[in-house]
């Protein structure tokens, strides 16, 4: 495995002089060099970040801006003050990001600041009202890798934000609880005149504790309890209440052993620390892609009139625009024209397909051409089965197992603590039973579990991360530690999402005018071809353009590209095609630019599968779990791969709908499948597997239902999922042990009256700290065993 000498991703080198894991990476760091942004990577320190892929090399959309620029400018006129927006930001990972982004801000006119935040995955921006283009700024950015949208299409964290509040309220809460509550431990006297008002203070603040903290655990607990299950917010709720009714009873009867108040907003603020680690990592995965729906929301009515119709509202026989890169909604009929439509969410085959008018459309077919087309609705949304394809994904999946683990663990303390009431009691001291009771329920709170699951969590996760890998469900781990099968689709999860291009010699050796000609012809194209071309001309591309301008390519459904600059005339089309009317002959392969009717470059393509896919499945089948292949693609495809890849051949299958996908993965499943898949064909397999995984492509939707998405463009990661999976639960078995001894050790002590708040109080945050340093060590120790 090498490392990215950009974004330090792990990959797997083809060569030694492998630098980048992607042509994105290498453009944006020979961009970095070229214009003296070098210190970008002393900022940076070593930090894995996202790969770039294909960014600065895809169209980008800012129609939305005008806009916003227009509505923040009228309202800083008004105030007489300067122009303010916060938009989402992709590709934003560390400080190194951060620094790049001012620097590029402050060389535009009129700009004041630009503040970029890796954790939210926002940026805000000040300037000067109409004395700063924004646009400029925003696709310099994409030439970085940072791809800029409004903040509702970035994703909310509001969540994570209300989190934030509550912790930092209930730290404020429990410094107060415990400065209040010190001085009974140091010796107070009872009749010390300001002795009622610190108990007072100490009750206000446990109070707010419970209702700002407590509150989070207890709501979610009785959710979970009416919706028939349990969840480990539920002990944690039963902890607190105890602890906080009996410091009550223990004011009440002026009993001091009774007064947890100090535990209580302790605890509070530790489960909530807890909590926040958890979520934060898992919500900035969410966050960190900010990408166009390829099914549109609205379509442009086909009448002229600019109005708009909502998908829900589309009815056979309406006409309606459909834009380049959009997927259709419904089925329908070429209305007018003709285009080119890429298949690959329907039987998951890229190659681009030409519809002449009055051609039929399945839903889910995603128009490539550069122009719109005007189809007519065949369906209604509902009918659709693009509808059930792209249905918002379900809660996320329970833990196995926790449910039974809880029930039994609850059931245990409920006793214990019920025991040592009714033995106190049977002595005539029930003021010593309910100490007693309180204190088993108190000591019994998963504290110690509480922040060294998240932290194990947030470990495994950060491991990934160096491969490219983002987990997206906070119920991952412990899902993975059960896959006995591993589901893979074909086209773009096996393979690559684009043909690789054979001779890129050919392509770096192309004098300037036929760069330039090949570069105004691919950029903005959505034909696979067209793109693996332009990420092979690089910098060089990106320059010519930049330049010279971007021409005025024309496009000819189904055969290719043609252009007319400087008095000469090219073409980009399969072998054969001289530019005109005329189609190649039958059985031309390759692909060729020609000047005139002189062939300048034939270039030559193939379908590769991911890099590492073979040793990856060797790997995976070595360790005892069975591999499977379904796909949409021809089945004589599907079984080459499955010879290449050293695989039965009844364990691959070919020529699947997304029902019958479905339909394999629920005969298979036992809460023990993993599912790997990329398009909308996929998403039905998605909702029927136990664990789901994507790697991130053109057009992919899946990454909003998927467990975990990958950004790398090889498969190698993913026998390192499984064994992080399998070290984090050895990290937790180890951390839940020491809880077990903890548990039993304290619950003794308490049921026989001699645990004290002080005592409470102590212990709970050095269980934790103990806890901590045995995941992290443990954790350590795997990962270096593993590399």
């Amino acid at each position: 495995m090498a490392s990215c000498e950009h974004c330090g991703t792990e990959f797997s080198a083809k060569a030694l002089d492998d630098r980048f894991c992607c042509r994105g990476c290498e453009y944006v760091a020979d961009l970095i060099s070229e214009q003296g942004f070098d210190q970008f990577y002393d900022l940076k320190q070593g930090i894995a970040v996202a790969p770039v892929r294909s960014r600065p090399f895809e169209e980008h959309d800012f129609s939305w801006l005008g806009a916003k620029v227009e509505e923040a400018e009228a309202k800083a006129r008004s105030h007489g003050d300067a122009a303010r927006m916060d938009l989402g930001l992709e590709g934003i990972s560390c400080v190194g990001c951060v620094w790049l982004v001012e620097k590029l801000f402050t060389r535009h006119p009129g700009s004041i600041r630009v503040a970029a935040n890796p954790a939210s995955g926002r940026m805000h921006i000040e300037w000067l009202p109409g004395r700063c283009d924004l646009e400029p700024f925003l696709r310099e950015l994409c030439q970085f890798g940072y791809v800029a949208a409004p903040v509702g299409a970035a994703g909310g964290d509001h969540e994570r934000r209300r989190l934030a509040a509550r912790m930092g309220l209930c730290g404020a809460f429990a410094l107060n609880t415990m400065g209040f509550s010190l001085p009974v431990y140091l010796g107070m006297p009872a009749d010390f005149e300001f002795a009622g008002l610190f108990k007072l203070i100490a009750f206000l603040s446990a109070t707010l504790s419970m209702l700002v903290g407590g509150g989070y655990f207890m709501d979610r607990a009785w959710r979970a309890v009416k919706a028939g299950s349990l969840h480990i917010d539920l002990p944690i709720a039963l902890g607190l209440i105890a602890a906080y009714l009996g410091s009550i009873t223990g004011w009440a009867f002026g009993r001091e052993r009774l007064l947890y108040f100090d535990f209580v907003s302790i605890f509070v603020f530790l489960m909530l620390a807890g909590r926040y680690l958890q979520t934060t990592a898992v919500d900035r995965n969410r966050r960190r892609l900010i990408r166009q729906q390829p099914v549109p929301e609205t379509v442009p009515a086909a009448d002229g009139s600019g109005a708009s119709i909502r998908r829900e509202d589309l009815k056979s026989g309406a006409r309606f625009l459909l834009g380049p890169g959009q997927a259709l909604p419904v089925s329908g009929v070429v209305a007018e024209g003709e285009a080119d439509f890429s298949l690959e969410w329907i039987h998951g085959e890229a190659d681009p397909v030409r519809f002449p008018t009055g051609s039929r459309l399945p839903a889910g077919a995603i128009l490539l051409s550069r122009s719109p087309v005007v189809v007519e609705a065949g369906e209604m949304w509902e009918d659709s089965l693009l509808a059930k394809l792209t249905a918002a994904p379900g809660a996320d999946r329970a833990t196995p197992g926790l449910d039974r683990l809880l029930r039994v663990y609850l059931s245990i303390v409920l006793v214990l603590g019920l025991c040592a009431l009714g033995f106190w009691v049977l002595r005539g001291d029930w003021l010593t039973g309910l100490q007693a009771m309180i204190s088993v329920f108190v000591v019994s709170c998963p504290c110690a579990l509480g922040v060294a699951i998240p932290l194990a969590d947030d470990m495994a996760a950060s491991a990934m991360e160096r491969l490219g890998v983002f987990v997206r469900t906070a119920t991952l781990w412990p899902r993975l530690t059960r896959v006995r099968h591993v589901i893979f689709d074909k086209t773009g999860t096996l393979t690559l999402e684009r043909p690789v291009l054979e001779n890129p010699e050919d392509v770096t050796h192309l004098e300037e005018a036929a760069a330039l000609a090949l570069a105004r012809m691919t950029r903005g194209s959505l034909h696979p071809v067209s793109r693996s071309l332009l990420e092979a001309l690089g910098s060089r591309g990106q320059k010519l353009l930049a330049e010279h301008g971007e021409g005025n390519p024309r496009e000819h459904p189904g055969l290719g590209m043609s252009l007319e600059a400087d008095g000469r005339i090219w073409s980009l089309g399969r072998s054969g095609w001289t530019g005109g009317a005329e189609p190649p002959p039958p059985g031309a392969a390759g692909t060729e630019l020609r000047e005139g009717g002189r062939v300048v470059a034939t270039f030559r393509f193939h379908e590769s599968l991911r890099p590492g896919a073979l040793g990856m499945l060797r790997r995976l089948s070595q360790s005892g779990l069975s591999l499977h292949i379904l796909s949409g693609d021809h089945p004589d495809k599907v079984h080459q791969i499955a010879v290449a890849l050293e695989l039965p051949p009844e364990q691959a299958s070919g020529g699947l709908h997304p029902e019958e996908k479905a339909a394999r993965v629920e005969a298979i499943d036992r809460q023990d499948t993993l599912y790997l898949g990329d398009g909308a064909n996929d998403s039905l397999a998605f909702d029927a597997s136990f664990v789901t995984g994507t790697p991130v492509v053109d057009r992919s939707l899946l990454e909003s239902k998927s467990d975990f998405y990958t950004l790398g463009s090889g498969l190698g990661f993913l026998p390192h999922l499984l064994a992080t999976a399998a070290a984090r639960v050895r990290a937790v078995r180890a951390a839940f042990g020491f809880a077990l001894i903890y548990n039993l050790t304290t619950v003794a002590f308490s049921m026989a009256g001699h645990m004290s708040p002080l005592l409470a109080a102590i212990l709970m945050p050095l269980s934790s700290v103990v806890s901590v340093v045995i995941v992290a060590t443990v954790s350590r120790a795997k990962t270096l065993n593993k590399g």
